[in-house]
């Protein structure tokens, strides 16, 4: 089969209007992009080119883009190029070459695809890029959906070259005498996929020589087993994770009972930055006391009485904040305290925990918000003016460790007025000799 032939089958295999759409090419101009550009032209297809100039290589990178340049050119297409200063965008991230650039790289190339009129965005993926990234992602751990490789259409994200080979774009690429660059760095081992391409690869196919067609027959099975899991997973989810608020809580008893209990709660998990060794920490833990804990960079398990509860941690800050005076509004991750005042004439006393009514003059500003601290105590309001750990309230409102990681104290001159969201102090009460009214109200965000 010819690659135009491959090209075209797999569009019409999955629904890729290749005839009537306008698709933006993003070209690095190297030999597969390069060979993309000559497909489409060959088809009579309207596109354009983009290209990204990651300016990590030099005179490189220079190049690449004067290349792209002339193959729009020659083609007589709509070209658009971008210059990314990659190094300053890796140190703010903190991320890798390889993730700086693929982050810039489709953000760029989605917002010129809509903004100029192009149905789809094509890449130049092709079949051993993706056995590559199916091989990539066993190595470091994945879910199933990354057994499954690269689609060939992902919403308006299509890879056209994905059923040829290597192999097959070379030759096409020699038979029509096109010209492209190589990236230096191609040729390197300090990248894992470059150690799977030049070592991994090359040993797996001396072992059995017609791997490469094998894995591209697995690739289809592999993909709609995915599609078979996906359904039943969702069927699962709607009933097993259970929103509430900004966390997620799994019922104990109803994950015990689940047969698929282990590949559900590593997929459910996998997203928030948990490993398969981490979930079989938590199914162990299932019978344990409450408390124990499991840690990712993005999200916390806690294992409670009769839930583990998925909370996302925090990104804003947990130091100390002011509030400089009664008119004052103060921004958290997560939530808000505004400020007012009003004659006690004019003040409605409502039930909400989230609203606290003071004694204006009993308070002292500024007035300090942060977090709880073992060793807190207060006086709740209505207990006559009965003295109480902090730790002891949360006992008794039977809060969940995660929650009472999230709680904020408001101090007046070292005593504490309200446990924001939840009691005031009896001390701070509004009573029939209260003239003003200091008045905080919560807001959560989103």
């Amino acid at each position: 089969m010819s690659l135009l032939t491959k090209v075209k089958t797999l569009a019409a295999a999955h629904q890729i209007d290749l005839s009537r759409r306008r698709v933006l090419l993003a070209l690095s101009g190297g030999m597969d992009s390069v060979v993309l550009a000559e497909v489409f032209h060959q088809l009579g297809m309207r596109f354009g080119i983009a290209h990204c100039n990651f300016q990590l290589r030099g005179a490189e990178s220079e190049g690449d883009e004067a290349l792209a340049r002339t193959l729009a050119e020659k083609y007589e297409v709509p070209y658009f190029s971008v210059k990314f200063d990659t190094e300053a965008y890796m140190a703010e991230r903190k991320v890798s070459i390889q993730v700086a650039a693929r982050e810039l790289r489709y953000q760029w190339l989605h917002e010129i695809r809509g903004a100029n009129g192009f149905h789809y965005l094509a890449t130049a993926h092709h079949l051993n890029d993706n056995i590559e990234t199916v091989l990539y992602n066993f190595i470091k751990g994945t879910g199933i959906k990354g057994l499954r490789g690269m689609l060939p259409k992902n919403g308006r994200l299509i890879r056209p070259l994905l059923d040829a080979s290597r192999e097959e774009i070379a030759v096409f690429c020699e038979a029509n005498n096109l010209t492209y660059r190589e990236d230096s760095s191609n040729a390197s081992t300090k990248y894992t996929r470059n150690k799977i391409r030049h070592h991994l690869v090359p040993l797996i196919a001396d072992i059995n020589p017609g791997f490469q067609d094998a894995f591209a027959d697995r690739l289809k099975i592999f993909s709609e087993l995915e599609e078979t899991y996906t359904l039943r997973f969702h069927k699962i989810a709607k009933q097993l994770f259970l929103k509430r608020g900004n966390d997620v809580y799994i019922p104990i008893l109803k994950l015990q009972q689940l047969k698929e209990r282990r590949s559900v709660l590593f997929e459910y998990l996998r997203p928030f930055g948990f490993n398969a060794a981490q979930v079989d920490d938590m199914l162990a833990a299932l019978d344990s006391d409450s408390g124990k804990q499991f840690l990712s960079e993005q999200a916390r398990v806690v294992k409670d009485r009769r839930f583990l509860i998925v909370t996302e941690l925090a990104k804003g800050n947990r130091g100390a904040i002011y509030i400089e005076g009664p008119d004052d509004l103060v921004k958290l991750d997560g939530f808000s305290l505004q400020c007012s005042t009003s004659d006690i004439s004019d003040t409605i006393i409502d039930k909400e925990k989230a609203h606290a009514y003071l004694d204006l003059d009993k308070v002292k500003f500024p007035l300090l918000l942060r977090p709880w601290r073992q060793g807190d105590y207060f006086y709740p309001f209505g207990m006559k003016l009965k003295k109480k750990k902090v730790s002891k309230y949360f006992k008794d409102q039977k809060l969940a460790i995660h929650q009472k990681e999230a709680v904020w104290i408001l101090e007046s001159d070292q005593r504490i007025v309200w446990i924001v969201g939840e009691r005031i102090d009896e001390r701070f009460k509004v009573s029939d000799k209260t003239k003003s009214v200091l008045v905080i109200r919560q807001s959560r965000e989103g």
